[in-house]
């Protein structure tokens, strides 16, 4: 009934006229509307047009809904294995240091190379991802194989080899920090913007998850097995979930599969095809969308060209470098305030992000998508009614929602909440409170920091489709690079000014950034228009 529902009011959208010579449309979800629909055309006559990927007889994705909760988890899994192969480690540096006879800041160099690389590497394989000769699945799988190998390489390192220790790390970031970039594009590929929240707040939990079950799983294994067990560890993860996608994972890029209906290359199949049946056979060349031009492994640079995109992406990198030096904190800062807590229960103390991840994705992106069907069903009262929105005033998708206003909405709530959270939990590590108190604040934190992760990362989708992998990888430099900075240097604040005004120094930089976002609500619907105006100029000659 929801796709039926969906279909008829697209037809109707379609078919009503429209006064406005040229509507702003989402490029991955309905073809331009070049001018006013002809409500005298037959149905004869439309069913003469060529069939497009998002034809009033088709929804945007041909995956039925439970197909696309497959989807998600297999490569929510996937995406696990960056966060887990980092935090599994953490814990055994110690050991790690005995064992190399090398001290602990020469170990803490192979946790700097990893984030370096888990940062970079990305724009490669995120870009590769978006390419209509390559596609989501073979770089999935290539991903995951790397991660594998390096696994196996550091198990049996030497521990007379410290320069093969620090070169399989980068390996190993190489191979698993990618992951991430490439399930934002897998969103994107298979969900319409109105489901594309609570899709990207389960897949996001993936990442999440791993940060904060890591070093619970690192301590147990390091402390019972040895340091080697975790990389043993990982390699049975990572290759059991290589096993599944390579069996039951679809390629999903619309460049070469449109809307899931038509056939991919026979060697970027799954073995096991079971995804995807119900259009299997019918489909037509029209259904896939034209590639991106010019599209290179360095593509995500130019995306930074665009300042609502460097916009939105600083704001998120803000908030996720705050969370990361209250993660990255929290063993020193916990051990110093209650030493009477054991590796085991220093351990467990991580669980307070699990929950904030658990409730902060899925709550906030269903409260995304309620908020962008109410605006839908809003403007197709607009419709009914005779109203008609300028084109040239602000940026509307293909139901006429204005998308930038709908997804920024929330965000007062959202930032106002995570800078409270921040100063509570930094003032009361100050004055040594008791350590549930920290632990929700802790869970709040990270409640938050998904919640604006959420709506960051669904505008970013609204106003740049087709480019999901290459989008996800610009977001991974930007929030990376400067989060590994932070983390040199967030220990000798807290010796320096204390845990309390540290943390209220990090909120405050949140606050700085908040601007960004209400110039964003400005001017973002008029730089969006002109960047659809610009892009229809290059294809309208062809």
């Amino acid at each position: 009934m929801e796709k039926e529902q969906t279909r008829l009011e697209e037809q109707q959208y379609v078919r009503e006229p429209s006064p406005a010579p040229t509507l702003v449309e989402e490029k991955d979800c309905m073809r331009n509307v070049d001018g006013p629909s002809n409500t005298a055309e037959t149905s004869d006559q439309q069913s003469k047009e060529p069939p497009s990927a998002d034809s009033v007889d088709r929804p945007y994705s041909v995956f039925a809904r439970w197909e696309k909760w497959v989807i998600v988890f297999i490569t929510s899994i996937a995406a696990v294995h960056s966060p887990l192969a980092a935090n599994l480690y953490f814990p055994a540096i110690p050991i790690v240091a005995e064992a190399f006879g090398k001290s602990i800041e020469l170990i803490n160099v192979t946790v700097t190379v990893y984030m370096l690389l888990q940062g970079l590497a990305p724009t490669v394989w995120g870009n590769l991802a978006d390419l209509p000769w390559c596609g989501r699945r073979p770089i999935y799988l290539i991903c995951l194989l790397v991660l594998s190998i390096s696994c196996i390489g550091l198990a049996l390192t030497p521990t007379s080899a410290y320069w093969l220790l620090v070169l399989l790390r980068c390996v190993q970031a190489a191979g698993s920090a990618s992951v991430i970039a490439l399930s934002s594009g897998t969103i994107m590929d298979i969900a319409a913007s109105h489901e594309r929240g609570i899709f990207l707040g389960i897949s996001g939990m993936g990442p999440q998850l791993g940060t904060c079950i890591g070093p619970v799983l690192g301590g147990v294994l390091a402390g019972s097995l040895g340091w080697r067990s975790s990389f043993w560890f990982l390699l049975i993860s990572a290759g059991t979930t290589l096993t599944i996608e390579l069996l039951f994972l679809p390629e999903t890029l619309r460049a070469i599969v449109g809307d899931g209906s038509i056939p991919a290359p026979p060697w970027n199949r799954p073995l096991l095809p079971v995804l995807g049946r119900k259009f299997r056979g019918k489909y037509d060349p029209a259904l896939r969308p034209k590639a991106l031009r010019k599209v290179g492994p360095l593509e995500f640079l130019k995306l930074f060209r665009h300042p609502d995109l460097l916009i939105i992406l600083s704001t998120n990198a803000v908030q996720f470098t705050i969370f990361y030096c209250i993660q990255t904190t929290t063993s020193p800062l916990f051990l110093a305030n209650y030493p009477w807590l054991t590796e085991t229960e220093l351990g467990l103390t991580y669980l307070a992000y699990g929950g904030g991840c658990v409730f902060g994705g899925p709550i906030s992106g269903r409260l995304l998508d309620w908020d962008y069907d109410r605006a839908k069903r809003r403007a197709k009262a607009d419709r009914e009614e005779g109203i008609v929105h300028d084109p040239s005033k602000g940026y509307r998708n293909k139901e006429g929602v204005p998308v930038i206003h709908t997804r920024l909405r929330q965000t007062p709530f959202y930032w106002g909440a995570y800078v409270i959270v921040v100063i509570a939990y930094g003032w009361a590590a100050k004055v040594n409170a008791p350590l549930g108190v920290l632990l929700v604040f802790q869970f709040f934190a990270m409640f938050m920091s998904m919640s604006i992760f959420n709506v960051t990362q669904v505008l970013i989708m609204d106003l740049f489709p087709g480019r999901g992998s290459s989008i996800a990888a610009a977001n991974n430099v930007m929030r990376c690079v400067p989060g590994a900075i932070m983390v040199s240097i967030v220990q000798y604040m807290l010796d320096g000014v204390g845990a309390g005004w540290t943390f209220t120094i990090l909120a405050l930089a949140c606050v700085v950034s908040y601007p960004l976002l209400i110039l964003e609500w400005i001017k973002g619907p008029e730089w969006a228009r002109r960047r659809e105006e610009r892009e229809a100029a290059k294809v309208s000659p062809e």
